[in-house]
């Protein structure tokens, strides 16, 4: 599968401070962590990469994200809903409890992440990786799927209900405990040991 990276070639190494005077992030590398309790809302983060940030004194509000890279970022519970997300990379990041309700992605790779409980109900996805992350109890819940792809993924306990999708590969992952509904499995591609996971979905009882 082949995302579009982010476009990140004339970006110039700031500090988070420098952005927020002028309030605008565009072009930037930040690699220091602000110091002080800060809200940073109604914009757009466009051909920014983030190296090593904590975000947990940041909060971040009704941004939009175009040609971003997070680095290695803790962005827990950081509230992303409603909101666009194009050519976005997030790798070895931290996203516990991170929030992608009804928002759209498109071109976004999520690499060895930490996204337990994040939750991307009614989001639109497409071409979109999920590699070897873990998603322990998070929620896609009446999600739209177009050209995902998830590669040695923890769903475990994860919610898959309600789902739009056509031929969703999910044979490299664990899925034990996760919640489907009939509609959900048509289609789903999953391997031989999976199957016993799921067929108790479909009301039958393996002797």
């Amino acid at each position: 599968m082949k995302l579009v990276a982010p476009k990140l070639s004339y970006i110039e190494k700031t500090s988070f401070e420098e952005c927020l005077k002028k309030m605008k992030f565009q072009d930037v590398h930040i690699d220091q962590n602000i110091q002080q309790r800060t809200i940073i809302q109604d914009l757009t983060f466009d051909g920014c990469l983030f190296e090593n940030i904590d975000f947990t004194k940041v909060s971040l509000k009704h941004l939009d994200l175009i040609d971003v890279t997070f680095d290695k970022c803790d962005l827990s519970n950081q509230n992303f809903d409603h909101q666009y997300l194009n050519r976005v990379q997030f790798k070895n990041c931290k996203l516990t409890g991170t929030s992608f309700i009804e928002t759209n992605l498109k071109d976004v790779l999520f690499d060895h992440c930490q996204g337990r409980y994040s939750n991307l109900s009614s989001s639109q996805l497409l071409n979109v990786m999920f590699d070897h992350c873990d998603l322990q109890e998070a929620s896609f819940y009446d999600a739209n799927f177009k050209k995902i792809q998830f590669n040695e993924t923890n769903l475990i306990q994860s919610e898959l209900a309600s789902l739009h999708h056509k031929g969703l590969d999910l044979s490299t992952c664990q899925i034990q405990g996760a919640m489907f509904d009939l509609a959900s499995l048509k289609g789903l591609i999953i391997n031989d040991f999976q199957a016993v996971d799921l067929i108790g979905i479909l009301g039958v009882k393996v002797k």
